[in-house]
């Protein structure tokens, strides 16, 4: 993971942050791409879209798409991938079901966003 944020100076460059006491602050964030497998909790590092070329997939998101809940450290991690604790699994597949339930929140939260802004 990679966090960027801009420098306050006019024109400011988005220069790389090591840390950050507010995900706000942050103007992206690069994370790597992880394909699950069909063997449950396991993660690869190379997903089917880049697996011809056997490099890995990375993708930039504005800090108010990211979101992250672990409640301990993935029990495999290698050059291959990795692999979720079974507690963390059921919090995956909770995400992954609200999937829908999530667009429509944050579809509201932009809108609530430009009321303010108008106001």
């Amino acid at each position: 993971m990679v966090m960027y944020q801009k420098t306050m100076a006019k024109n400011g460059r988005h220069e790389p942050a090591d840390v950050t006491n507010n995900i706000a602050t942050l103007s992206g964030i690069v994370l790597q791409v992880f394909k699950r497998s069909s063997h449950g909790s396991q993660f690869h590092s190379i997903p089917e879209a880049t697996a011809l070329l056997q490099v890995h997939q990375h993708v930039l998101l504005a800090p108010t798409s990211f979101l992250i809940l672990l409640n301990m450290q993935p029990l495999k991690v290698n050059n291959s991938g990795f692999q979720l604790s079974p507690v963390d699994m059921v919090l995956f597949n909770d995400l992954r079901n609200g999937k829908e339930q999530l667009k429509k929140a944050m579809k509201a939260f932009r809108k609530q966003e430009k009321v303010e802004d108008n106001a």
